[in-house]
């Protein structure tokens, strides 16, 4: 039997014990994925169900500091269950996150929003070349107007109209770079 502080953990070992990897991971165990600092995932062509399925891995890795998981074929859902995944880590080290080229929309902006409200060691995020529109843009600037960790956020080549992008500017505190090209 698993002993644990909480069922909910208990039940994350678990599903990550028993879960089989989806097959996009092929070379990548769940090993790695518990315990490594970097995590180089992308063009896999992860879908969401690849994220959801990953999620109880990931929630258990407080080593991660690095994940570049861009070029895939995920979005909203995917980002939901990884944004969830490293808001659940304990003493989480999360310090970039890489989304790029994904197929993120604006559900996605929230899910990252939601994480850069609560997380205090990531410093770079990027979410550019994806589908984020306004309301992914209002969501991230209420975000990181209570972020004090985050340092630059790559978030060009989305649908943001110039007034969003204008909000996203007045919205950053003194330290964040807000890079809308490359």
């Amino acid at each position: 039997s698993l002993k644990s502080s909480s069922p909910r953990s208990s039940l994350h070992s678990a599903m990550a014990c028993d879960a089989p990897l989806p097959a996009s991971l092929h070379g990548v165990s769940a090993v790695e994925l518990t315990t490594q600092q970097v995590l180089f995932l992308k063009q896999r062509n992860l879908t969401d169900a690849d994220c959801k399925a990953m999620a109880p891995f990931l929630s258990q890795n407080s080593n991660l500091r690095q994940l570049f998981i861009g070029y895939n074929s995920f979005g909203d859902e995917g980002t939901a269950h990884l944004c969830e995944a490293f808001a659940a880590v304990p003493n989480g080290k999360l310090e970039l996150l890489g989304l790029r080229h994904c197929r993120l929309g604006d559900g996605a902006a929230v899910a990252v929003a939601s994480l850069l409200r609560t997380n205090k060691t990531i410093v770079e995020v990027g979410v550019d070349e994806n589908s984020i529109g306004d309301k992914g843009a209002e969501a991230i600037a209420g975000a990181i107007s209570v972020n004090s960790t985050l340092r630059h956020l790559y978030i060009g080549d989305n649908p943001i109209s110039a007034e969003k992008k204008e909000m996203l500017r007045s919205a950053k505190p003194p330290q964040l770079q807000i890079h809308f090209s490359r």
